[in-house]
């Protein structure tokens, strides 16, 4: 199996899929399987949507503890939502990406900064009902975010550092980094959203042209300092494997919260059921990250670099599959799904 990872690694650059990349199977006692190529040692990866469920999920599991409650209107934690077209959102719709938020829009595009951040997400168009369709939506992660820090009375970051990572033994960390040259490169410059905000007509005249490396790749996230509920950590892959245990007994967040609908979400978590391109294997439009707890016992890690287009997305499993993090494939070897 060893020699699988490795395998599939040199599949995928001989592909042109990505310049180098890091696989890793363990349990939750210890790494039993790792592989790389082309990867310095100890080197940092921006771990992109990972952050939703290794730090965000995280840190709400911690937070439903202490006040947060997902029946509860996002109003009540969120005033912009208050007297608002979203007025309906409860917290469970952020975090199953049923809250009829879009997809994606460049929120930099309106202001940057987390209080601009607020305004724009409260004046964003619905595309849904409340609970009627499951779409992928970072904005809905990002509203989630703002309810977060309200429960928590603190930053993202800070939270995430001592009540996550250093129990779990993790150096992963919120950008930007220090030492940016310990960073593997994403892209060059934001052609990626460029392209996206050109098709939508939007304009906006700050995008990186540089190679991003040391700080978060996606745009929104950038746009908020850095530290946002959708993307911002970093990590070396074993960071990830000690911080993806604790999923290995999800709890509520595992259960299937949209019964009633052709997707089946939990909490930040897709599960098997509808999840279509969610255990799809890297495709060659961007590198991947990926995590898969395939049974109650096994953890799955894969990082990919890539300099033309996002440099990753997470998926953890144990009974269903990803949509920054997943519930059951178990082909570890040949897909990493």
């Amino acid at each position: 199996m060893s020699d699988d990872l490795g395998e599939f690694l040199d599949r995928e650059i001989e592909a042109g899929t990505f310049p180098s990349g890091a696989a890793i199977v363990g349990t939750g006692d210890g790494i039993e399987l790792a592989a790389s190529r082309n990867v310095p040692a100890g080197a940092s990866w921006d771990l992109a949507s990972l952050t939703k469920v290794l730090a965000t999920a995280a840190l709400a599991r911690l937070a439903s503890a202490s006040g947060l409650e997902w029946e509860r209107a996002a109003g009540d934690y969120f005033p912009e939502f208050k007297k608002t077209r979203y007025a309906d959102i409860r917290v469970r719709h952020l975090a199953t990406h049923t809250s009829g938020l879009p997809a994606w829009r460049p929120l930099y595009a309106s202001g940057v900064g987390a209080r601009a951040y607020r305004a724009t997400l409260a004046s964003l168009e619905p595309e849904a009902a409340p609970g009627k369709a499951v779409v992928y939506s970072d904005l809905g992660t990002l509203a989630f975010g703002e309810v977060l820090e309200a429960v928590l009375s603190e930053s993202i970051d800070r939270a995430f550092s001592r009540e996550v990572a250093a129990p779990a033994g993790s150096g992963a960390a919120f950008g930007p980094l220090a030492d940016r040259e310990k960073a593997m490169p994403t892209e060059r410059g934001n052609r990626f959203e460029a392209a996206r905000c050109e098709e939508m007509g939007i304009r906006f005249a700050g995008f990186r042209t540089e190679v991003i490396r040391g700080e978060v790749h996606d745009g929104n996230a950038w746009g908020r300092g850095g530290v946002a509920a959708n993307a911002g950590l970093f990590g070396t892959a074993e960071d990830v494997w000690r911080l993806a245990r604790s999923w290995l007994e999800p709890g509520e967040f595992g259960d299937d919260w949209t019964a009633d609908l052709p997707e089946s979400r939990g909490l930040f978590w897709q599960r098997k059921r509808g999840a279509g391109s969610a255990i799809d294997a890297f495709s060659a439009a961007s590198g991947r990250a990926w995590i898969c707890v395939s049974s109650s016992w096994t953890v799955a890690a894969a990082l990919a670099a890539r300099l033309v287009a996002p440099a990753s997305i997470c998926r953890v499993s144990q009974f269903g599959s990803a949509g920054a993090g997943s519930f059951g494939s178990a082909n570890l070897p040949s897909r990493l799904a």
